[in-house]
């Protein structure tokens, strides 16, 4: 497998529970050294999409290819590491002895299993804490033998489902840094999250709704799609006149951020204005220009499309 070539194809994917659908025209690709963010709330479809491309379910309709083949293909186990919400590791075994077990499922030779799990605890810093038991670690570091784990026979495609949930920062960034590292390597990674700091560090992010992919590409691009200008409105109390502010005729639509409130501001409105139209207010309500996140983009959106269907 090389960089830049597809490892992961999906068209016209469709899924459902009973009569209910899950996933509906879902086409997608997915390169070697790539992470490939599937961005979307709880219940939107992300679970059901990783566990297809893992080949624990099989599609309705449409195609979907790992590697070339049919995602249920049973041969393709070996190439891939599938690593979904509940991940399970053995509490009772050490880290070494959870190792060692998934080098043994895997079939490794005594010697390249010992190689491979000493350069997986080394990066993952784990080395030196061989002999604790996983049922007494931390979060992350629960989360990084997980993830040692499903990398231990050296897979070539990764499927990781929200990965990071309820793990701390400190080690939501060291997991990310070996992401990046066996990103490099040229595996192709299918990140799930409902996190957009995390989103905006994949390579490119697909926007998941309700079974659905509304938006796809480079987070930056997914940004710059939005047309409208992002102000940020601070002062005295400025929560407290949230819903006025909504209602002024240079403001498209606002939303609380910690201590102020971002503002998207209407077509062809200028910053000056929407300063007046505060002044209307309070004297002590100001504002100056934003560069928007993609969390600040999406819940545009998602404003937006619940507008268009009268919510």
């Amino acid at each position: 497998m090389t960089m830049n070539e597809v490892v992961v194809q999906a068209e016209k994917l469709a899924y459902a529970y009973g009569h209910t659908p899950v996933l509906q025209d879902i086409s997608l690709s997915i390169n070697g050294g790539e992470i490939y963010g599937l961005v979307g709330a709880d219940g939107a479809g992300k679970s059901t999409l990783l566990s297809l491309a893992a080949g624990q379910l099989a599609p309705h309709s449409g195609i979907l290819q790992v590697l070339g083949k049919a995602s249920t293909e049973p041969n393709l186990r070996g190439d891939i590491a599938y690593m979904p919400q509940n991940f399970g590791l053995y509490p009772d075994l050490s880290i070494m002895e959870n190792m060692q077990f998934f080098a043994d499922l895997h079939g490794l030779a005594n010697q390249a299993a010992e190689r491979r799990i000493t350069d997986l605890l080394t990066r993952t810093g784990l080395k030196g804490f061989e002999a604790r038991r996983s049922g007494n670690l931390s979060g992350g570091m629960m989360q990084k033998l997980a993830l040692a784990s499903v990398l231990v026979h050296d897979p070539k495609v990764m499927f990781l489902d929200e990965p990071t949930t309820g793990v701390d920062p400190v080690s939501r960034r060291a997991f990310w840094r070996l992401l990046e590292s066996v990103r490099a390597e040229g595996v192709a990674i299918l990140f799930a999250t409902a996190n957009m700091d995390e989103a905006e560090r994949c390579d490119r992010v697909g926007m998941l709704q309700n079974g659905k992919l509304t938006r796809e590409g480079a987070p930056l691009d997914l940004i710059q799609q939005n047309q409208a200008q992002l102000a940020a409105v601070f002062g005295p109390s400025v929560r407290q006149y949230r819903e006025k502010i909504r209602q002024l005729p240079s403001v498209e639509m606002a939303f609380p951020v910690g201590i102020k409130l971002n503002v998207w501001l209407r077509d062809q409105t200028s910053l000056q204005t929407l300063k007046q139209d505060l002044s209307t207010l309070s004297q002590g309500l100001d504002a100056k220009l934003a560069i928007p996140s993609l969390h600040d983009a999406t819940l545009r959106d998602l404003a937006l499309a619940q507008q268009s269907r009268g919510g």
